[in-house]
């Protein structure tokens, strides 16, 4: 090995002849030569640089206002005010409706609030039977009598309607209640809108507002037409006897008058007239909370910004939005029958009111009042079916959002995503004969329109009743 060495010329002198030595020198020389040659062929080599690897950005979901974890308000807590109203006037016999846990929410046969509205109801049937016994009897049945057979038949429908739904309302809580809940929190925006509960309360309030207003008209306008009615007929001669007498002779004259039995019938009226109102109000409330749902999950995706999302967002996304899908669904089949009801009848009064309109009237007020209840009338209608409907646009509304996002960055999720907000029809219905849209409300008002111009032109207006002095 040293002769080796030696001959490559890393030495110009003979070696030590120390062995010691030799092996040390021998071992140093190794190392040196080791590292000159690595060093060497570092310096001789070529070697092309590597292209850049493309890397993927993804825009992560942030939102500053999700600095502290949000508690929205749930369907429970925003429609507690409004079954308590409706409770006033015997509707939804329930009990725990303000109380958080849900367990707490029930339905007892044995319970005050049930029997308050089987009462209601039976005494609503009762009132029936006599009106239709008293037409019978009297050989007349027009227009006006017709329309208020139809009038107390939707309030006896609806009453035994809120019944039945207040008996499944602790499942049907449950149920909402666990698809909503991650809609209560991050990263669904919950603090930004008006408060889900004061929203429901002030669009609620107000229409029952103006329900007790037209309520209010109609019985100044009934007590003036009776001072009219007693400048005719002398024998006239107590006023509020007289005044129930033409209002509600149909009862009287099965029932002795009394005033505490006028006093009864006032009460009755009133709840009848809240009902009606009721169906809508309820239905609105409803939508109200579910378009929120839908508002929220559309403003989730509109602050990705058009970004690519991890596959886990979309998947995420995608299930939420069939699970509000499938609540909408489950609430139709137990409301289909309510909101029915409720188109139908609007329809019907509307006609009616819009053919009433056209009669002269013997007081200001009176004319007030059918001008006021139509008007009245047909904007609780729209707004019903405008509110309804916004579940269903808002359901399609991903559709356009997600057109801001590259075809590059789709995948299988929002594939599915796509397809499902595509072809099922996310809306509330009337016992699926119809699906609540916004082209609905165009063809039910040129469906009312066709029927007015058959009512003045084949149906025969009623007489005047003021001077009538047979009761």
């Amino acid at each position: 090995m040293i002769s080796i060495i030696h001959k490559q010329g890393y030495f110009a002198n003979p070696l030590p002849t120390n062995l010691f030595t030799n092996r040390f020198i021998v071992t140093l020389l190794a190392v040196l030569d080791s590292y000159i040659f690595q060093l060497f062929q570092k310096m001789i080599s070529f070697q092309t640089p590597s292209a850049p690897t493309k890397k993927t950005i993804i825009v992560q979901e942030v939102n500053v206002k999700f600095k502290a974890k949000a508690k929205g308000c749930t369907a429970h807590e925003a429609l507690a005010p409004i079954i308590l109203v409706g409770q006033l006037f015997s509707l939804m016999p329930i009990s725990g409706y303000f109380r958080t846990p849900i367990s707490k929410l029930k339905f007892t046969l044995k319970s005050v609030h049930f029997a308050y509205g089987c009462f209601t109801v039976f005494i609503m049937g009762a009132i029936m039977s006599m009106f239709f016994a008293f037409r019978i009897q009297r050989g007349t049945f027009g227009i006006g009598a017709t329309t208020t057979c139809i009038y107390y038949a939707v309030i006896i429908t609806a009453m035994i309607e809120f019944i039945i739904l207040a008996r499944n309302w602790p499942l049907i809580m449950q149920r909402w209640t666990a698809d909503e809940d991650v809609f209560l929190s991050n990263p669904y925006e919950t603090g930004q809108y008006l408060p889900l509960e004061s929203l429901v309360k002030r669009v609620a309030f107000t229409i029952i507002f103006f329900a007790f207003v037209e309520d209010t008209i109609n019985f100044i306008s009934a007590y003036l037409l009776n001072v009219v009615h007693m400048k005719y007929c002398t024998h006239a001669t107590d006023f509020w006897r007289n005044f129930f007498r033409r209002e509600h002779a149909y009862i009287v004259r099965f029932i002795p008058y009394h005033p505490a039995l006028g006093v009864a019938i006032e009460v009755v009226m009133r709840v009848a007239k809240f009902t009606w109102h009721y169906i809508d109000v309820f239905i609105i409330c409803v939508s109200l909370v579910l378009q929120r749902r839908f508002q929220q999950y559309n403003d989730r995706i509109r602050t990705f910004n058009g970004n690519q999302q991890p596959e886990e967002v979309w998947r995420t996304l995608r299930l939420d939005f069939l699970r509000l899908s499938e609540l909408v669904t489950y609430l139709d089949t137990k409301l289909s029958r309510i909101i029915l009801l409720s188109c139908a009848s609007d329809m019907f009064f509307i006609s009616v009111q819009l053919y009433n309109i056209f009669d002269p009237k013997q007081t200001t007020v009176t004319t007030f009042y059918y001008w006021y209840s139509l008007l009245f009338l047909i904007c609780r209608c729209f707004v019903m079916l405008y509110v309804t409907s916004s579940i269903y646009e808002a359901s399609l509304k991903p559709l356009e959002l997600l057109r801001d996002f590259a075809t590059s960055s789709w995948n299988l999720d929002i594939q599915r995503l796509l397809d499902h907000a595509s072809l099922k029809s996310i809306a509330f219905s009337g016992k699926r004969f119809f699906f609540i849209t916004r082209p609905l409300i165009l063809a039910m008002a040129g469906t009312i329109i066709t029927y007015e111009l058959v009512l003045l032109d084949q149906v025969a207006k009623e007489q005047d009743t003021t001077r009538d002095c047979d009761f």
